[in-house]
């Protein structure tokens, strides 16, 4: 079932056990420690159908049962003590970033009607995908599994045609390091893909962009930035 975390004029969604409706809608309150967003809950999860991790992977949901709490961790830091394994997180782990802690409210989630032919063309394509607030707007956020990577991005409907943008590799800190590495990438990727490019978030950090005229152009445009995202990763692991 999806389920949205909704914080003054943005939210984000997970899909859990469908029997999480028993104790919708609540409120709760929204707290980062380290690299993870945590919120209690009423549900009471039965741990015997769980599997336990002290280890967790990024774009999991987690139930910690001290809290009766929900974590969604979109880092490199890991539980404080055991977690059990409850659902998916669909989007951009740079999207967690931005949610402001407080008081939040978790209700059932619903694909936005209006963006729909994007929303089913993405799921055709295989992604996981929702539609939660960003500053107050309805984006698309579209999450998969890939070749062993999460592969996540965001669309957006323009005039001109659909704005795509990946996950966020790392913040770009303008050093000559991270220069020569840009260049690098940005090089190979140009001459793998013809309409992918290395390229700078909003919050400064490197990704993947690229823009499809219409639904035509989609698949073959994700496509190609799926190719290069798993480059780019398997080039930074190695670096």
């Amino acid at each position: 079932m999806l389920v949205e975390v909704l914080s003054r004029d943005d939210s984000f969604v997970i899909d859990v056990p469908d029997d999480i409706a028993n104790v919708l809608p609540f409120k709760s309150e929204l707290i980062r420690w380290k690299e993870e967003l945590y919120f209690r809950t009423p549900y009471e999860a039965d741990l015997s159908s769980l599997k336990r991790y002290v280890r967790v992977e990024v774009g999991k949901a987690y139930y910690w049962p001290p809290g009766k709490a929900f974590c969604i961790f979109y880092g490199i830091s890991e539980p404080y003590t055991e977690v059990y394994l409850i659902g998916n997180y669909l989007g951009t782990l740079s999207h967690l970033r931005r949610i402001n802690e407080g008081e939040v409210d978790i209700r059932k989630h619903e694909l936005y009607g209006e963006l729909s032919p994007l929303t089913e063309s993405l799921i055709k394509l295989g992604y996981a995908v929702s539609t939660p607030l960003s500053d107050g707007v309805r984006v698309i956020m579209a999450s998969k599994y890939l070749g062993g990577a999460r592969i996540a991005l965001s669309a957006t409907k323009e005039d001109f045609g659909i704005y795509i943008e990946s996950d966020s590799f790392f913040k770009y800190s303008e050093g000559p390091q991270d220069l020569r590495l840009a260049h690098r990438l940005k090089h190979k990727v140009n001459s793998l893909t013809n309409s992918v490019r290395l390229d700078l978030s909003e919050d400064g950090y490197v990704c993947l962009t690229a823009t499809a005229n219409d639904l035509t152009q989609l698949a073959a445009v994700v496509n190609e930035l799926e190719y290069a995202y798993q480059y780019v990763l398997k080039e930074l692991i190695a670096t």
